[in-house]
């Protein structure tokens, strides 16, 4: 144990000892030995005199130490609170016995013995010592009693004041707290700082003391923060309206102070008005707010949206219609803000059903020149709606009409107003933004099928000439494509002189000679167009020019043009097998039967073929006595045929031909005999059963037959 420790154990053992030291008696002997560091003699002493009941304070104490000394900390602490037990009135062994506690960690034996210690003798220290105990461990009700008892009977510093009148505030004891508070007042004025003054007025504010805390606010009010709010909060709750509206404003009057914290303000002098119902008054605020120079664009924004709620509130709408329509009239707000205020009053004008009022607006809207398009567009969209909604048809036309004079439009809104034009039927409008956005158009634009709509399938002069100038205007496919239109429109005489003029300049190959020949087949000017026909096939040079041929030619019946084409494809494509198919299937027709054998075996050689194709090589081989070689042909036209769910006659009539060709007589003479109850008066399905039925040794029959009769028995 180091010096200053034995230090401490001789002062302490020589306060308890007092004069017995001048008598060398054995606890003196004992202190000796301890003194000269003899502690095994010394402790085995110490403990000799206990056993033989000596347990005075001279003897309990070095005791103890020498424990200490030993690290025998728990019998030096139980030895203590015996003899603490025994003589509980000895103020400086409760000292050290404290002592001990701390040194061992046991906080609350050490609360315990400072409590009995503050009983046998109270003292300032003990009192706060306990009190700071009390606080650690979170006993507020005792240490609320230790400090009542410091500020009763010692010199109780600002601190005890001001922690009693918080505890006793956490307490829920507000009226302990502002005693507590005052009597810091009196007692210290120098300590009563504004930390103090703002809780004691809050607690009088809580308490309902409203006076009283005005009379602590004196001077304060004006500092702002919290000051000014409980200034305010006092004034009201003590119903003291006409001092409150005097501070708020003295307060908007002064020029240093921030804005900002005006608004604050504003806002609580309006609540509070509000709430006093005083309707005019606060209108009158309001608008006086409003008039400020100091308020930024935001601010007074905000103002106005207030003023707005509160002539609403009030009932005020003539005020309310006038405000607005100044504010709307302005030209040093924004865009965004004036579509703001116009929106509000046309809606208060719709609520007040002012319908004549709203229109007059509307319409000196449209006419303010510092107004942009897109505003004007807006305007005029809400204008044509609420008209609509009225049924007023004349004023809406107007509108629409206005609309497309005065405002420059995308082209999505000229067609959407055109088509509101065609609902209005105001054609000459409609036709007015369809030639305006047809202007520049191809053939095929939607906004070009439309301006043909509104001139109907008969176009005036006008119209005609207005498609016949974008035929000069263009050129290849789009020239073709306005020649159509003219075309369409009745104009023949005029497409046939255009077209007629491109055949000269382009030579008859491609889409003008195309449309030149679409021409005349409508027309039916079947001469001009074997002409035009017989030249196209002769210069044509392409496949698909020449397959396009091919199928005119099929149209109108010009045979030997077809076949001409068909052959001339054959030397630019000589494998095609559509074309060799059509080529002989011609020449079959044609009775060309030479052409039409070489074709159709050309053609079936490579290809399964479709059952005309196969049922027409096959008459040929059998004219040619090849009857092993047509019949697989036959056979193919009846699995053809049978897979199709239902047969014309022709199809019909030639599976019973194939059915006979393959020797199956009793097949092809039930299916003769079929067609001939769907079809008893077609001469030649007769004729062709009477062939049959003769060569097939039935002459009977054949005869019945001929003579008009039935069919007989088998």
């Amino acid at each position: 144990m180091k010096g200053t420790h034995y230090l401490v154990i001789l002062v302490v053992v020589l306060a308890l000892l007092g004069g017995y030291l001048v008598y060398p008696r054995p606890p003196e002997l004992a202190l000796m030995r301890y003194k000269n560091k003899q502690y095994t003699a010394a402790r085995a002493e110490y403990e000799r005199l206990l056993e033989q009941g000596i347990s005075s304070a001279n003897v309990v104490v070095p005791l103890s130490e020498l424990y200490l000394v030993y690290g025998e900390m728990n019998r030096a602490v139980e030895l203590m609170e015996r003899f603490v037990e025994s003589n509980p009135d000895n103020l400086e062994a409760r000292i050290y016995l404290g002592k001990l506690y701390q040194q061992t960690q046991r906080p609350h034996d050490y609360l315990h013995n400072l409590e009995k210690r503050a009983q046998v003798q109270p003292s300032e220290e003990a009192l706060r010592s306990l009190s700071q105990l009390y606080n650690a461990e979170g006993r507020i009700d005792r240490q609320i009693e230790v400090l009542k008892r410091i500020l009763q009977d010692y010199d109780a510093k600002p601190r005890d004041y001001k922690d009693l009148a918080y505890l006793l505030a956490a307490q829920g004891d507000m009226v302990g707290a502002t005693e507590v508070l005052r009597r810091l007042e009196r007692v210290h004025p120098a300590a009563f700082d504004d930390r103090a003054r703002e809780f004691l007025v809050s607690l009088s504010l809580d308490l309902g003391r409203y006076d009283e805390a005005i009379g602590y606010l004196q001077g304060y009010a004006d500092r702002g923060g919290r000051w000014t709010i409980y200034y305010e909060r006092a004034l009201a709750g003590a119903a003291r309206y006409t001092e409150l509206y005097a501070f708020w404003d003295r307060q908007l009057a002064r020029p240093d102070l921030d804005p900002g914290r005006k608004i604050e303000i504003s806002y609580r002098y309006e609540n509070t008005l509000r709430a006093q119902g005083e309707g005019e008054r606060r209108v009158a605020f309001l608008l006086r707010e409003l008039r400020r120079k100091d308020l930024d664009a935001e601010q007074r924004r905000g103002v106005g949206e207030r003023y707005e709620a509160a002539l609403r509130e009030n009932g005020l709408t003539a005020t309310l219609l006038e405000y607005l329509g100044q504010q709307v009239g302005r030209s040093d707000i924004g865009v965004e803000e004036r579509k703001a205020f116009t929106y509000r009053y046309e809606a208060l004008l719709r609520e007040e059903k002012r319908w004549p009022e709203l229109y007059a607006f509307w319409h000196l809207q449209m006419a303010r020149s510092e107004l942009s398009d897109r505003e004007k567009l807006e305007i005029s969209y809400r204008y044509e709606a609420a008209l609509r909604k009225a049924g007023k048809h004349e004023e809406l036309v107007a509108v629409l009409r206005q609309r497309y004079r005065q405002l420059r439009l995308s082209r999505k809104e000229k067609r959407a107003l055109a088509y509101s034009a065609l609902q209005l039927e105001d054609k000459v409008l409609a036709e007015r933004i369809y030639e305006d956005l047809a202007r520049g158009e191809p053939p095929d634009s939607v906004y070009v099928s439309q301006l043909l709509y509104i001139w109907g399938p008969r176009p005036g002069p006008y119209g005609l000439q207005w498609l016949e100038e974008r035929v000069h205007g263009s050129r290849g496919e789009q020239r073709l494509a306005w020649l159509q239109h003219l075309l369409d429109v009745g104009a023949t005489e005029r497409v046939l002189k255009l077209g007629q003029r491109d055949l000269v300049q382009l030579g008859y190959s491609g889409d003008p000679v195309e449309f030149q020949m679409d021409v005349l087949q409508r027309e039916e000017d079947y001469p001009q167009l074997r002409q035009i026909l017989a030249k196209a096939i002769a210069e044509a040079q392409d496949a698909e020019q020449l397959r396009r041929h091919i199928r005119r030619a099929d149209q109108v019946g010009f045979t030997d043009l077809a076949i001409e084409a068909a052959r001339r494809l054959l030397s630019v494509a000589p494998d095609d097998p559509e074309i060799l198919r059509r080529l002989g299937l011609l020449a079959y027709r044609e009775e060309r039967w030479e052409d039409a054998y070489e074709l159709l075996s050309r053609y079936l050689e490579n290809n399964q073929g479709d059952f005309e194709s196969n049922y027409f090589l096959a008459e040929l081989l059998t004219r040619r006595n090849r009857n092993l070689r047509a019949a697989p042909h036959y056979r193919r036209v009846v699995q053809l045929l049978d897979g199709e769910e239902q047969m014309d006659m022709r199809r019909a009539s030639v599976r019973a031909q194939s059915l006979y060709r393959l020797g199956e007589s009793d097949n092809a003479i039930l299916a003769y005999q079929e067609l001939l109850e769907r079809y008893p008066d077609n001469l030649d399905l007769r004729a062709d059963y009477v062939t049959v039925l003769l060569e097939s040794g039935r002459i009977e029959r054949a005869d019945a037959l001929l003579a008009g009769g039935g069919e007989g028995g088998a």
